[in-house]
């Protein structure tokens, strides 16, 4: 009985390797089947059971399958494994291959080896199996990356779109392609950015955080914020009158025969401009209540845009009222003279029984003495405010008064002047 299994016992001299890029992978191998005496098994078809180990010695098949019908030619077979049996192991680490010829697997068990190339595909931490997650250090990518479309799904489940994983198991956050020309961005299986080739859209409350000033969220003024299908103003230029500075405004005279100078092309210079006050309270003044004060805004520069405002503060300084109705006024023109005015603003100061201004109102907003003068009247400030069709991108400012009084005693001031367009 001994002698009749040992020459049952056959050497598996050389086996061959090669994996299969299929959907259902299989391995193609060859070998040499003798006996213990070193002579080829004698030539014909056989049965044999083909295995699959991680060990040299002992432990349980991961996989197995029986071929019927193995043809034996001078010792020589050669078989392709996983056509009975789906060849469903990952191939992510060594497998030894034991081959039953009859009723006994034969030793030793033969190592799997790889091609030179394939090296490469398993390592200590760069894995490239037949099935399962790919593993690598880096990726380097020539000629572009393509990934499945639509929604990740929960925890990933639809398994498109590039997903990011390892971070406390979230696997249905990163971006995706929900639609033809969209791309969009997920967190948690929720959709909170999209993009399209013609617009960005968040579906979330956008909220930005942080000191906005001191990192420059910039809007370049060559563009415009939409909301509401509609643009939104935006501010083009401030004078804010520091450090003395008059800003480019000049003062124009009355013409005469005339209460007030609006329509003077010709400037009175800077001489008698003033500017005074302190930190954000600068404003600026005529030395005469006769004068006007106008500025041209060249706006070429700061894109496209069919609508502009203007918003100042003006002054209004010691006794106005003291007479038939002084008036304080504001317009906006195409040049110097007034022509193609776009839009007014007055204010009227009627008489009280005493003879002081009617300022006593919600619109206007008392305030302490701003130079010397009169100072048996309070001064006051209303926040102005004019809006039109724009004369192009080149347009005057003119601000100024009709008063009645002297000049020590009836004058005004403006305020930070803001241009917005939009």
């Amino acid at each position: 009985m001994k002698r009749l299994l040992y020459s049952l016992v056959f050497f598996l001299l050389a086996c061959t390797v090669q994996l299969h890029a299929q959907l259902d992978p299989t391995l193609s191998i060859q070998g040499i089947l003798k006996k213990s005496n070193g002579v080829a098994v004698d030539d014909g078809i056989y049965s044999v059971t083909f295995k699959l180990y991680t060990v040299a010695v002992g432990g349980t098949a991961v996989w197995n399958e029986t071929q019927s019908s193995v043809e034996v030619s001078t010792g020589i077979y050669s078989v392709t494994l996983g056509t009975v049996n789906p060849l469903n192991v990952p191939f992510n680490q060594p497998y030894y291959l034991g081959v039953t010829f009859g009723s006994s697997e034969m030793a030793p068990r033969v190592l799997l080896t790889a091609a030179p190339y394939a090296l490469s595909l398993i390592g200590q931490s760069n894995k490239f199996p037949s099935a399962g997650v790919v593993n690598a250090d880096s990726i380097g990518v020539k000629g572009g990356v393509l990934a499945d479309g639509g929604t990740p799904g929960l925890n990933g489940v639809n398994k498109n779109g590039y997903a990011f994983s390892g971070n406390n198991g979230d696997t249905d956050s990163g971006l995706f392609s929900t639609a033809d020309g969209k791309v969009a961005l997920y967190a948690n299986n929720v959709e909170v950015l999209t993009a399209t080739p013609t617009k960005v859209q968040t579906n979330t409350n956008l909220e930005v955080t942080g000191d906005v000033s001191a990192n420059s969220l910039n809007l370049p003024n060559t563009g415009s914020v939409i909301y509401d299908s509609l643009n939104d103003w935006r501010l083009v230029e401030l004078d804010n009158f520091s450090n003395n500075d008059a800003e480019g405004w000049q003062v124009y005279n009355k013409l005469s025969n005339q209460s007030m100078g609006w329509n003077n092309s010709t400037s009175s210079g800077a001489s008698d401009i003033r500017v005074w006050g302190g930190g954000a309270s600068n404003a600026l003044f005529p030395g005469n209540n006769d004068y006007v004060l106008k500025k041209n805004f060249n706006l070429a520069g700061v894109g496209p845009f069919t609508q502009i405002k203007v918003r100042f503060r003006y002054y209004f300084l010691n006794s106005w009222g003291w007479g038939q109705g002084d008036r304080a006024w504001a317009a906006f023109a195409s040049d110097a003279s007034g022509t193609g005015i776009r839009v007014g603003w007055d204010k009227i100061a009627s008489l009280l029984n005493d003879g002081q201004g009617d300022f006593n109102t919600t619109e206007f907003v008392a305030a302490t003495n701003f130079q010397t003068g009169n100072q048996n009247w309070p001064d006051h400030w209303n926040n102005v405010e004019m809006t039109a069709r724009a004369p192009g991108s080149s347009f005057w400012v003119f601000i100024g008064a009709a008063v009645d009084d002297v000049v020590g005693d009836e004058s005004f001031a403006v305020g930070a002047v803001e241009i917005y367009v939009r």
